[in-house]
């Protein structure tokens, strides 16, 4: 398919600071999920891949909690170091993004062109 591999990584902060070093990142992201509160060090992004609402955005238009939808691109800041975590678990020419912006996400059957107007 030639898509190269993309990982979010979490950003942790310790005091209100971002943790740098990278030598403790690495392990922190290598902890278990259940002692980090089920939240996973990496997300995993794959284009088509179904995502679900965990929160009601607009349930009028049927963006509500638990709805299914498709993932498509994650918009993110260019770091201007190109961070390498040296993980057996992914392809060498996997991109780190440790900055994201937003995804974007196909609503197939959203009310959003019906609805609009009247809102």
């Amino acid at each position: 398919m030639g898509l190269r591999p993309m990982v979010c990584v979490a950003q942790d902060y310790f005091q209100g600071k971002i943790i740098d070093d990278l030598r403790l990142r690495k392990t922190i992201l290598e902890l278990p999920d259940n002692k980090t509160e089920y939240l996973p060090g990496y997300l995993h992004l794959v284009p088509g891949v179904p995502v679900l609402l965990t929160e009601n955005l607009a349930t009028e238009l049927g963006l509500s909690n638990g709805t299914r939808r498709i993932f498509h691109q994650l918009v993110y800041e260019e770091s201007s170091a190109d961070i390498q975590f040296q993980d057996k678990n992914f392809p060498t020419n996997t991109k780190f993004i440790t900055q994201p912006k937003y995804a974007l996400v196909e609503f197939p059957n959203c009310k959003l062109d019906s609805e609009l107007a009247e809102l």
